[in-house]
């Protein structure tokens, strides 16, 4: 159960998370944003990863793997960043919420594929009361059909496809491998990108306001990677990202109460028929267990203390 468990607290961190760069990402330029940050998640992960001393997994990589590894960090940690947060700079947060965990969806389809992962009635009518749940929270007057939401539903499958390869890495691999090197060979990609476009020089015309944004989507990002490589490493794909839809109505939730939007009856509607969809997806046993697990594991941590 630790592994749905890890997915629904990474839920939770993604939902603050989108709903905090929705806001941090208008500070500055959306590229230079994002290479900062996952520059500074990369030093903060491989530091981890050396003092533990992961670092000796590399060597034992056989070709087929560097070149999963290498997939990882250009697409899911340089690309699909790129698309998504220049994307998010034009769209609603919520709309960006919304394209995002569309995930669990496109996920279904990639883990039937890829681990032969078995579906049943279940899985697809958990999804289909995400996906109604999903509509219902944003509202079709908020769908845009814009460059910026075609930016966020491409970058979102790349992650998928990304998220499908790394779980076949840590069959082998640590997850704080994993996310290091993503994150880091991913940071070369997007610097390549800035000096590819003439904005290098906004790395170093930092605001301090940016600064802050930067550094608390840092500590985010740095806290969901570890929390959901921890996750596709223990759990299976579906599962995982099922429980990582419950970021949705979070991050609704945020807009709904620091941006001064009401949370009409439609909207809290489909705020609990998205929640019962995952709880039912995963399943509402495995579910308890998991909120268990954690309950365990904050009251140890309490009693160390």
């Amino acid at each position: 159960m630790s592994g749905i468990a890890l997915a629904y607290l990474a839920a939770l961190v993604s939902g603050i998370s989108v709903f905090v760069n929705s806001i941090g990402v208008v500070s500055m330029d959306p590229l230079s944003y994002t290479f900062l940050r996952n520059l500074l998640v990369a030093g903060v992960l491989g530091s981890i990863g050396l003092m533990l001393g992961k670092i000796k997994e590399f060597s034992l990589l056989d070709a087929r793997q560097t070149l999963m590894l290498l997939f990882v960090g250009l697409v899911g940690g340089g690309i699909a960043f790129a698309l998504f947060f220049s994307g998010l700079s034009t769209i609603s947060g919520a709309e960006g919420s919304f394209l995002f965990r569309l995930l669990f969806i496109i996920s279904i389809v990639l883990a039937v594929v890829f681990f032969k992962e078995q579906i049943n009635w279940k899985i697809v009518t958990g999804a289909a009361a995400v996906i109604i749940g999903n509509f219902l929270i944003l509202g079709s007057s908020q769908l845009s059909f814009s460059v910026g939401s075609l930016l966020v539903l491409l970058a979102t499958i790349l992650w998928a496809l990304e998220y499908t390869a790394s779980k076949k890495l840590l069959q082998t691999l640590s997850p704080i491998s994993v996310a290091s090197f993503r994150m880091g060979f991913g940071s070369l990609f997007l610097l390549g990108l800035l000096v590819w476009q003439g904005k290098i020089s906004a790395v170093f015309e930092v605001s301090s306001s940016s600064l802050l944004w930067i550094a608390i989507s840092t500590g985010l990002l740095t806290l969901f990677v570890t929390l959901w490589y921890s996750a596709l490493a223990k759990t299976s794909l579906i599962y995982a990202t099922a429980a990582l839809t419950l970021g949705g109505p979070i991050s609704a939730l945020l807009s709904f109460l620091f941006v001064g939007k009401a949370l009409l009856p439609l909207h809290a509607f489909g705020l609990l028929l998205l929640a019962a969809g995952v709880i039912y997806a995963v399943g509402v046993a495995e579910t308890i267990s998991a909120f268990s697990w954690m309950k365990d594991k904050a009251l140890l941590v309490l009693r160390r203390r």
